[in-house]
């Protein structure tokens, strides 16, 4: 709705100044451009088809004072770059600034009464772009109170929704978590916010919403089957990535999927969706973005016990393992385990002489106290490597993961 009120304003107030304009926001992303005829530069084009200024614009337009300009500023033109002068009018509202509408006017054509024409254009384009973004907050907030354990807030959501059409219909959504691997450092919420509007901005009004939460960033959407759930799952990440890197942070950021659900129930596939990417960001072998369909075992794992009374439901014997064994014995263990106890395939998998395979697994089995040929004692081994994986446990103790499959 928004960006056809903008490109509708656009499009009218060119047409009237007989001058190509464009509306960018405030990190000089694409809004709306009007038609363009021949008076075009590379920058207008490159804006045009990237919907993102390019890196040119970075070292030109900000010499001329436009973050801290009340009006109208006119931007000559660098021919020997190929770029055009220009007229950018900032579109703010009430002293926050949400963009710039911009005018290419080369040979500066527009007059007093044109450029006033063009600032009260990007009057009511601040007006329209601080209604979207108080909308964008109120989406949020709804968003909050439907996946709030708390079913009166659930309730009120689902009314809200109800009411003012909040994500258009009422078919099955999805959930998405994006985070840090890193533990414990609260993600900067200004970045965690505008990564997930990125995302948001670059969909149909309606289709999907997000939320900024203090460790993570959550997205709602239709469900348009996996395909479509993994894009969206890798643009969050991606868009993240992006934000935080440009800080200077070095941050591995992974994200979760969950099941679709009914719009009422959407914290289920939330909850699943954290789970996800806390399996992302622990077990390697799952890979950046991780779906709760596929994580077979670590469905169950997942929802047990972190921290000291993880530690507490290990079987002491393979706490023992992790605590006495050394990293080749440990890998080997867990790489027989991974395969279904075939020797053949795990001697290949890590590069072992059969006899030397051996070997290691019966000091496993001494320093454990268990039987590798009692189905009981394999069960809590391999179980218990996996819940040790989950919580961080292993492979402190260990030299490095094994190799074999995530299961």
């Amino acid at each position: 709705m928004l960006s056809a009120m903008l490109q509708e304003l656009v499009e009218d107030l060119a047409q009237r100044l007989n001058a190509p304009a464009v509306i960018e926001d405030d990190e000089l992303r694409m809004v709306a451009y009007s038609p363009h005829g021949v008076l075009i530069d590379d920058i207008r084009r490159d804006s045009i088809l990237v919907k993102h200024a390019p890196a040119t614009v970075s070292d030109w337009f900000p010499r001329f004072g436009l973050q801290d300009a009340d009006g109208p500023v006119r931007i000559p033109g660098d021919h020997a770059r190929g770029i055009l002068g220009r007229l950018c009018v900032p579109v703010s509202y009430r002293g926050t600034r949400l963009g710039y509408l911009w005018l290419i006017d080369d040979d500066q054509r527009l007059g007093s009464t044109q450029v006033r024409t063009a600032a009260r254009a990007a009057d009511q384009a601040g007006l329209l772009m601080f209604g979207n973004m108080l909308g964008e907050r109120m989406a949020s907030g709804v968003l909050a109170h439907l996946l709030s354990p708390v079913d009166e807030l659930r309730a009120d959501a689902m009314r809200h929704i109800d009411d003012s059409g909040l994500l258009g219909l009422r078919g099955p959504v999805i959930a998405v978590v994006v985070r840090t691997a890193g533990a414990a450092a609260p993600l900067p919420q200004p970045e965690l916010a505008e990564s997930l509007r990125d995302v948001t901005r670059g969909r149909s009004a309606g289709t999907v919403i997000g939320l900024a939460n203090p460790d993570h960033g959550v997205l709602v959407a239709h469900d348009q089957g996996a395909a479509a759930s993994q894009d969206l799952a890798a643009a969050a990440r991606d868009s993240l990535l992006l934000r935080l890197h440009a800080d200077g942070a070095r941050a591995s950021v992974v994200a979760g999927i969950g099941d679709p659900s009914i719009l009422a129930d959407a914290r289920v596939s939330y909850r699943q969706a954290k789970q996800a990417a806390r399996v992302a960001a622990t077990i390697g072998r799952a890979g950046p973005v991780a779906r709760w369909h596929d994580l077979g075992v670590y469905r169950t794992l997942a929802q047990l016990p972190a921290g000291t009374e993880a530690a507490a439901s290990l079987d002491p014997r393979l706490a023992t393992l992790l605590d006495r064994a050394d990293g080749p014995v440990i890998t080997t263990l867990e790489t027989y385990l991974d395969l279904a106890g075939d020797a053949k395939a795990s001697a290949e998998r890590l590069s072992l002489h059969r006899g030397t395979l051996y070997y290691r697994l019966q000091k496993a089995e001494q320093i454990a106290g268990v039987n590798l040929r009692n189905g009981c004692d394999r069960l809590a081994l391999h179980l218990g490597f996996k819940l040790a994986r989950l919580t961080g446990l292993y492979p402190k103790r260990a030299h490095g993961p094994a190799a074999g499959p995530m299961n």
